[in-house]
């Protein structure tokens, strides 16, 4: 989407945070119930919601791009949804035999990420312009898993958390200010690029408080109104499918009416995933012996 953002896509950071919401989200849901599973049984129900999707997906875009042909990885679900299935994975084996060690398991993260970013990763420079996220490496896959784990922490340990609105949304801008303003140092100052890794500071920052923001009274109110309800469950529901289609969709003739051009494309999408979804649950039901639930084909959430 960094095309969209005419003269000021120097700001954009490649769906970084994004990301990171996503998976914040999914590690906060995955450890909330404790129901005992098997590995297999577990990690099936993980791949009968992402697949058909993926599946369905793949198709349209290339229906859409016009092109007919497809590359292995971008029929897999491309390197997010790689990603967290194999985040998926590790995160059962956590949840049953390691749930109370998390905490340390995100700190030794984050201290692998910063030894492969120092001894190992040569492109510290070469990231200075498109950013360290983003699809220009594939390094920040590895620290995002703290983030899932993040998620699965402040889960478990919601009710111990306190809330202040005023000083949770000014930590909120504090922290996305210091994302946002490394990440334009580094793209400006070529000899800044290396301390981009410090972003992820801020970055988990950005999570943390947009979490305890949310849990603001007005959301709260928001989301049992008969209008904001449907709104948040729609968008929150198509998600995954958002993610899948969006690349195919975008594009840069609507530029000149900027930023209208962002929220129309953000319609766009949102119209094109539920088709997708409804696609994706005609296929889920398709390999099943039960009779159609048109119902449940059809609906937003």
């Amino acid at each position: 989407m960094d095309s969209l953002y005419t003269r000021w896509s120097i700001l954009a950071t490649g769906g970084a945070i994004g990301d990171v919401l996503f998976l914040f989200c999914s590690g906060y849901t995955l450890l909330l119930s404790n129901k005992k599973e098997n590995f297999i049984d577990w990690y099936k129900r993980r791949i009968i919601r992402i697949y058909p999707s993926v599946i369905v997906c793949s198709i349209v875009a290339i229906l859409f791009s016009g092109t007919y042909d497809i590359d292995f990885l971008a029929l897999v679900g491309g390197e997010f949804i790689v990603a967290i299935m194999i985040y998926y994975a590790i995160i059962y084996f956590i949840k049953t035999y390691a749930v109370n060690k998390i905490p340390m398991i995100i700190v030794l993260c984050g201290l692998v990420s910063l030894f492969v970013y120092i001894f190992l990763f040569p492109y510290k420079y070469e990231t200075g312009v498109k950013g360290l996220y983003g699809t220009s490496t594939l390094f920040r896959w590895l620290p995002y898993f703290a983030f899932m784990l993040f998620g699965a922490w402040i889960g478990q340990n919601r009710s111990k958390l306190t809330f202040s609105i005023r000083t949770d949304v000014l930590m909120l801008l504090i922290s996305g200010i210091v994302f946002y303003g490394v990440q334009l140092a580094a793209k400006l100052y070529p000899p800044v690029a290396p301390s981009q890794i410090v972003t992820l500071i801020p970055l988990m920052g950005v999570v943390y408080y947009g979490y305890k923001s949310c849990n603001a009274a007005f959301w709260t109110k928001a989301y049992q109104s008969r209008i904001g309800g449907p709104i948040i469950l729609t968008i929150s529901g198509l998600c995954l499918e958002s993610y899948l289609i969006q690349g195919c969709l975008f594009t840069t003739k609507m530029n000149s009416i900027f930023p209208f051009n962002l929220i129309i494309m953000v319609v766009i999408v949102l119209i094109v995933a539920y088709i997708c979804k409804c696609l994706s649950n005609l296929l889920i039901q398709s390999f099943r012996n039960d009779r159609y639930d048109w119902k449940s084909i059809f609906k937003l959430y």
